[in-house]
């Protein structure tokens, strides 16, 4: 529960407001909850980053287990969408706002992405070359992370479905020359 309210509090108001005081508030809790469980501010806002890279994970999992196989829009579009749910939006903007959490948690979760990415580009079929692998996961989830970004300062939700066109577009013409 207190880590569902940290994410409705972040995606709501902003890290800024999300104070151990103002999360307990909203919550209904004594700070004794957040202790018995968390320890402190910092141990709850590395468990909502856990949580967000577990649910990120194995989102990205099932995309790349899916049966039968995606076409590369549709991994696109299903690797957005992971990224962009609430808890992956918190834990983005908890590591942006963050550097201790960040350099602390970075070696952990940023191997656990990269293995998931890797799996999605098997999946895509765009070989090993490194110059095309790394090109491929490096849109797989930079583009969708900027798009998050991009929106936390837009007036208005951004319409994401060009640029998830423009990344498969991309995906595929880079396989393509991987593979001649």
């Amino acid at each position: 529960m207190l880590i569902d309210e940290t994410v409705r509090c972040i995606r709501e108001e902003g890290f800024s407001a999300a104070s151990a005081r103002h999360i307990i508030e909203r919550a209904g809790v004594t700070w004794g909850v957040i202790q018995h469980h968390f320890g402190d501010r910092d141990g709850l806002l590395t468990a909502v980053i856990d949580s967000a890279v577990d649910e990120l994970v194995a989102a990205l999992e099932e995309l790349a287990t899916s049966n039968p196989p995606l076409d590369t829009l549709a991994m696109v579009e299903g690797t957005w969408a992971a990224f962009a749910t609430p808890k992956a939006m918190a834990g983005i903007e908890i590591l942006t706002a963050t550097k201790a959490l960040r350099t602390e948690l970075a070696n952990r979760h940023v191997t656990r992405l990269a293995t998931a990415l890797e799996v999605l580009r098997a999946r895509l079929d765009i070989g090993d070359d490194g110059r095309h692998a790394e090109a491929a996961e490096m849109l797989l989830w930079t583009t969708p992370v900027a798009m998050m970004i991009a929106n936390m300062f837009a007036t208005e939700p951004l319409d994401v479905s060009t640029a998830q066109n423009a990344v498969a577009r991309l995906i595929d013409r880079d396989r393509d020359s991987a593979r001649r």
